[in-house]
């Protein structure tokens, strides 16, 4: 069973039971928040914003943001305040990751915070190298040759591999804990092979994500400030060519009919004004893409109309009945999006799905957003941020808190 190891350093054809071996997994892990985990993710932090490469790549750049020393000493402190004093936190041992293809760089968040809590790792990444994930992992193994980091390069294995469910059961049989991200398709494949019977699974599913204005005030917004609303939504949608779960798919907008007009029109407006500057144009397969998915959409719905169509520099918006939001949780992404009025959150809140992930939103006052949730009590929505922040990653994730699944308190009493 063979694999293609990436990190720590490039290696093609390397027979699996091989790399998980005795030698490996006996590895004494790491001690959780050990400060040479740190430092090396402070180091590559500084190795990915020192690259000339990454101005094309902010996905890059706001990854290497986050892995900096003052964020990953901020995110240990802010787990440490949970813990019991008659709490001492462990590893759980060997974690397994696999990770999504539409959104390459994401492993390395979740990776990471397995890391740092002292996890040994393998990672396996898509087949699909592309510019940005192949760049990523070259920081990686360049880091990984240097001897201070031996303790990190031994302990953690990025590889790819095509799918292979021989490959997947072998890893899993070892595997203390997991991480699974890249659909439900994947996810049931994976969770049906045998493991440990205390194996956990951290699983992260097909999600669905939607941006929410209140009407009156974006209306009272200058058009400077609406520009960057636009920057802002900008970001959230259009990184990973919104095939990104917390990517949002709709824009609601809430108020009365007349202020949700008028914000509609001012805020595609303003977007498209930003794709313009940016010099976002459409590739023509992009733009058939849309034109063929607007088309089937119109035709699963009563009242649908486009706002706007596919063109190479603009937004490609259809607006729909609230009573149809259901029938629209698909995305070709590219800047498709779909646009609803809505009176109130708490019209809102009989729409939420379980597979609603990441609402951001702007105009609410935190009291609004707080009693929504009390009355979604569950249904749906991990995640309400400021449009902005959709993409902005969290220990806290999709209803997980990571460094406290990927580890395990022990309790002296």
């Amino acid at each position: 069973m063979e694999v293609t190891i990436f990190a720590p350093q490039y290696n093609r054809e390397v027979v699996i039971e091989n790399i998980l071996n005795e030698n490996f997994l006996s590895q004494k892990p790491l001690s959780p928040f050990d400060s040479l985990s740190i430092e090396f993710l402070s180091s590559l932090s500084k190795k990915i914003l020192e690259s000339k490469e990454i101005k094309n790549f902010p996905e890059l750049v706001a990854l290497a943001y986050w892995l900096r020393k003052s964020n990953i000493v901020s995110i240990i402190n802010n787990f440490r305040t949970e813990i019991n004093y008659q709490e001492i936190i462990v590893p759980r041992g060997f974690a397994f990751h696999i990770a999504p293809s539409n959104v390459d760089s994401i492993f390395l968040y979740s990776w990471a915070l397995s890391f740092l809590v002292g996890n040994i790792n393998i990672v396996r990444v898509t087949q699909d190298i592309n510019v940005q994930l192949d760049l990523l992992l070259s920081f990686i193994r360049e880091i990984f040759k240097d001897e201070k980091w031996n303790p990190v390069s031994t302990r953690n294995i990025v590889l790819t591999y095509p799918r292979d469910e021989k490959i997947n059961r072998f890893i899993s049989l070892h595997s203390d804990v997991r991480v699974l991200w890249g659909g439900d398709e994947t996810i049931n494949s994976i969770r049906v092979l045998s493991s440990k019977p205390t194996t956990k699974d951290i699983t992260f599913a097909d999600k669905f994500s939607y941006s929410m204005i209140k009407a009156s005030s974006y209306n009272n917004l200058s058009d400077d400030k609406k520009a960057i609303q636009a920057t802002q939504f900008y970001n959230d949608a259009y990184w990973f060519d919104q095939m990104a779960c917390s990517s949002p798919r709709f824009v609601l907008f809430i108020g009365e009919q007349k202020e949700c007009e008028e914000a509609s029109d001012a805020f595609w407006k303003s977007l498209e004004k930003e794709l313009k500057r940016r010099g976002k144009n459409d590739s023509i397969d992009v733009a058939m893409e849309k034109l063929v998915y607007m088309y089937e959409s119109v035709s699963k719905a009563e009242k649908a109309s486009a706002k706007f169509s596919p063109e190479k520099d603009k937004p490609t918006v259809l607006k729909v009945d609230k009573e149809e939001i259901n029938k629209f949780r698909e995305s070709c992404g590219g800047g498709f999006f779909f646009e609803c009025f809505l009176e109130s959150l708490d019209e809102l809140v009989n729409l939420v799905s379980r597979k609603d992930q990441t609402l951001a939103y702007y105009g609410f006052e935190k009291e609004e957003l707080n009693n929504f949730i009390k009355k979604v009590n569950g249904a749906g929505a991990d995640r309400i941020v400021p449009i902005g922040q959709a993409l902005n990653f969290s220990p806290i994730w999709d209803g997980y808190s990571l460094l406290n699944e990927l580890s395990k308190r022990v309790n002296i009493i």
